[in-house]
């Protein structure tokens, strides 16, 4: 740099052209350089990014109460600015049952998205009368419209209980002299939700033991049932043909998130 009276000016060297580096040296006015600048600044602010939020731009989550971690829904955040930017975001979470990974999308070019999921915690989370309001700020340095605020919105169902009727099954046939076993007619028993109004049992039927292949099937094996509500399942029995006399036991359980876990409804087979 040369300082002249009021004048100042810049030496610039080494600079490369199509046909090599230029050693000559050119000197260029201070006002040039100021204005080159200022004209960069200006430029650099022009690249600034933008926030877009995915649709539906709210996140809803319905929950049992208590249960702990829920499946997790996604949040996309694009960048809408214009070519040359860069997106980098912060996800901050409201609450601390609100669960946000990973917590920053970072490096996003015009147009490209970024992914993050958001669970809820329902561990200490009770079932009340209106929803939970919870919120994930979407935050960056530069953007033209940080933050972004997602509303999320978590109903608290209250815990179901597992109930049947009649507590047993109780199966007779007469043994054939040969050939197979005639058709024994099938029985059911209801599986109750006995919690509140508002509760969801989400069922699993299954056999305790693993000898009983007289007890052909129990339908549905599987589903929900609402709070106050019951499903029919049918409980279907064949001897295999060659089977002896005798009395044979084995136990259906029924489970699900509830507040008494499962009951086990005993199966008896009597072959005459």
């Amino acid at each position: 740099m040369t300082v002249s009276g009021m004048n100042v000016t810049f030496q610039v060297t080494d600079i490369l052209s199509p046909y090599g580096i230029l050693r000559d040296s050119i000197p260029i006015p201070g006002e040039v350089i100021q204005a080159m600048a200022a004209e960069i600044t200006t430029l650099a602010g022009s690249f600034a990014p933008s926030i877009v939020i995915g649709a539906p731009g709210a996140l809803s989550f319905t929950v049992d109460e208590g249960f702990g971690i829920s499946d997790s829904l996604p949040l996309v955040v694009t960048n809408g600015g214009v070519f040359g930017s860069l997106l980098s975001a912060a996800l901050t979470p409201s609450a601390a049952y609100t669960l946000v990974s990973p917590q920053a999308l970072g490096g996003l070019q015009q147009n490209e998205s970024g992914t993050a999921q958001v669970r809820v915690d329902s561990t200490n989370l009770l079932a009340v009368g209106s929803p939970y309001a919870a919120s994930v700020s979407v935050s960056a340095v530069g953007a033209t419209n940080s933050p972004q605020v997602v509303p999320v919105t978590i109903v608290v169902r209250p815990k179901a209980t597992v109930a049947v009727l009649p507590i047993s099954l109780s199966f007779s046939v007469v043994a054939p002299v040969s050939g197979p076993f005639p058709a024994i007619p099938t029985q059911g028993f209801a599986l109750q939700n006995t919690g509140p109004v508002g509760s969801l049992l989400t069922f699993r039927i299954e056999k305790l033991g693993a000898c009983s292949d007289w007890l052909i099937s129990f339908l549905p094996s599987s589903g929900s049932v609402a709070g106050g509500s019951s499903q029919t399942i049918t409980v279907t029995v064949a001897p295999p043909e060659g089977m002896l006399q005798g009395t044979y036991t084995e136990t259906l359980r029924v489970s699900g998130y509830s507040t008494n876990g499962f009951v086990d409804i005993p199966i008896t087979l009597v072959i005459t």
